[in-house]
C-alpha cells in the first residue's frame, strides 16, 4: 500500500468502531473499485494505470512525466513507459516543457475523448450505486463522503492521487474536500 495511504486506525481507541458497517463500508469500495476498474479497462482496451493516466491528463493538460507518476502511483521510469505506450497509441504527444529540460504532456483529440468516455463511465457507475437511495439520502451521504475524504486526505500528493480520475466539473477546486484538507494539511496548525 502507498506509504501515504495508510490510516492509524488503531489511534482510534476513544471512537467505537462498528465493525459491521466498516466491514460494509470495504464491501463497498471494493465493489465499486472493482466494476471501475473492469469498466474502464474495457472501454479503453488497456489495464494498469492507463485509464487513470487518460483521466489526470484531461485534469492536468502539460503536465510532466514527474507530475504523472506521483498523482498514478508509478515510478519515474514506468510512467515515461506509459506515456510512451499513450503516444504510440495516439492519445498523447509530448511538447517540450517551459524551461526546455522537461516534456509537458497533452491529450490529442483522440485520448481526450476516450478521457471524457471514461469519465462518463464512471459517472453512470456510482449513478446506478447511488440511485437506490431517495435525493435526502444522497445529500446526507455527499456530507459524510466529504467528511471522510478530508480526514483521509494527508497531504497534496495524496490528494492528487485521491482525485486522479474525479471530474472536476462536477466538484470544482474550490469545493472539493480533498483540496481544502490538503492545502489545510500543507499550512499546518495556526
Amino acid at each position: 500500500m502507498h506509504e501515504s495511504c495508510m490510516i492509524d486506525v488503531m489511534g482510534t481507541d476513544s471512537i467505537a468502531m462498528d465493525g459491521r458497517t466498516a466491514n460494509l463500508l470495504g464491501a463497498l469500495v471494493t465493489a465499486l473499485g472493482d466494476a471501475q476498474r473492469t469498466a474502464s479497462e474495457d472501454a479503453s482496451g488497456q489495464s494498469g494505470a492507463t485509464p487513470a493516466a487518460l483521466t489526470y491528463l484531461l485534469q492536468e493538460p502539460g503536465a510532466g512525466i514527474d507530475q504523472i507518476s506521483g498523482p498514478l502511483g508509478l515510478t519515474q521510469s514506468a510512467a515515461t513507459r506509459l506515456v510512451d505506450r499513450l503516444e504510440r497509441d495516439g492519445k498523447a504527444r509530448r511538447e517540450p516543457g517551459a524551461t526546455g529540460r522537461k516534456v509537458s504532456v497533452f491529450l490529442t483529440p483522440e485520448g481526450t475523448r476516450e478521457a471524457e468516455r471514461l469519465l462518463e463511465l464512471r459517472r453512470g457507475l456510482m449513478g446506478d450505486a447511488m440511485s437506490v437511495l431517495r435525493p435526502d439520502e444522497r445529500t446526507v451521504l455527499t456530507g459524510l463522503i466529504e467528511r471522510m475524504l478530508a480526514h483521509l486526505t494527508t497531504d497534496a500528493d495524496h490528494g492528487q492521487r485521491i482525485c486522479r480520475m474525479c471530474a472536476l466539473d462536477e466538484c470544482p477546486k474550490q469545493s472539493c474536500p480533498v483540496d481544502t484538507a490538503a492545502a489545510a494539511r500543507t499550512k499546518g496548525p495556526s
